[in-house]
């Protein structure tokens, strides 16, 4: 699979300096991970819904999570899961002809018993299925699953922690858990692709939601939870990337929703997020366009990485705008350039609006 997929060659050229490359489930993990871009929960009990997303019917979309849990209700379950089974076994009957046809593919499950549960499915489609999403993660429930996962004898599938319960936001309890978890990840970072949080469910803690008016960088229950997730977990040592929180907001016809979105995925950049949860179709071109390296950035990447061995520690950016410094800047650096092959990188004087096009 390759993200822009859907843009023809001639304006790829155009676009581009560097062109995305194609990735898949087998590719090695400390490029993988940093791929999941906007990914998209789609609710099991929706079986079309979920299929058309599964079979890239679903522009730009690629990675996914089939939802087990909040997304299905108290009832549901049972069809859940069923619809679950129909949904790979569809796409593997139809659609798989090679691995890169096949879209990075998680479950998220409710709990443990209902991993166990779901074992045959696992099992059956294991080899189209790239991880589970655990919600209401804390370390003991990382080990749990991972330990699950290993008595089926999948020992190579991902696992995603989402952190999002009241245990990480309470402050007589939060330092306790955060130094569990960065303790388990740092254990099994060899199994944990990726980090997500959840920020709908802490804001339900309070009763507060969403507004259209804001982003979650303007709500102090939220900025204290994400400084609290960088400063425990977003260190060189774990290297496992974290994502943007999720919107339930959608409607990208209203500027103002729109705008705050947009303005959302850059703070989530500038405090190194990778990628973003997205519950809607409407949210995923702007969340990948967003994720594209510009030519400022790329270029400057790789002068700082070709100054290593250099006698000068500062060089001026190609624009003229900025000073590049080795010392500070050389993992900015070596991110920026494993981001790119991911998402590519926009020519000079094209800017992420002109994807918004397509």
């Amino acid at each position: 699979m390759r993200y822009f997929d859907y843009i023809g060659n001639e304006n790829l050229e155009r676009l581009f300096l560097k062109k995305p490359q194609y990735f898949n489930r087998d590719t090695d993990k400390e490029l993988l991970k940093y791929s999941l871009g906007a990914f998209i929960y789609v609710p099991a009990t929706r079986y079309d819904m979920a299929y058309k997303t599964v079979s890239g019917k679903v522009m730009g979309d690629r990675p996914l999570a089939i939802c087990l849990e909040d997304a299905v209700g108290a009832a549901g379950e049972e069809e859940a899961i069923k619809n679950l089974e129909l949904i790979l076994k569809n796409f593997k009957d139809n659609n798989v002809k090679n691995i890169d046809d096949i879209p990075l593919i998680f479950i998220r499950i409710k709990d443990a018993n209902q991993l166990e549960k779901i074992k045959k499915i696992i099992k059956d489609y294991e080899k189209i299925i790239t991880g589970i999403l655990i919600p209401k993660c804390d370390s003991h429930l990382i080990e749990k699953i991972i330990n699950i996962l290993n008595s089926f004898k999948l020992t190579k599938m991902y696992v995603i922690p989402i952190i999002e319960s009241k245990e990480f936001i309470y402050k007589e309890n939060k330092d306790y858990y955060f130094e569990n978890m960065y303790k388990t990840l740092l254990k099994y970072k060899d199994r944990v692709i990726n980090i997500r949080i959840g920020i709908a469910d802490l804001l339900g803690i309070y009763g507060i939601r969403r507004s259209k008016l804001f982003s979650m960088y303007d709500n102090i229950i939220c900025t204290s939870f994400i400084h609290d997730v960088i400063n425990y977990l977003n260190r060189p040592e774990l290297d496992i990337p974290i994502s943007g929180g999720v919107s339930e907001l959608f409607n990208m016809d209203n500027e103002i929703i729109k705008n705050k979105y947009i303005e959302e995925i850059m703070l989530d950049k500038f405090h190194g997020f990778i990628g973003k949860t997205v519950i809607h179709p409407n949210q995923i071109k702007i969340v990948q366009a967003l994720q594209v390296i510009s030519y400022e950035d790329y270029m400057d990447a790789k002068n700082i990485l070709n100054s290593t061995e250099s006698i000068y520690g500062v060089s001026k950016g190609i624009l003229g705008e900025r000073m590049n410094e080795v010392n500070p800047h050389l993992l900015w650096a070596k991110k920026t350039l494993i981001l790119s092959q991911i998402y590519g990188v926009l020519n000079e004087g094209v800017d992420y609006n002109e994807l918004l096009e397509f």
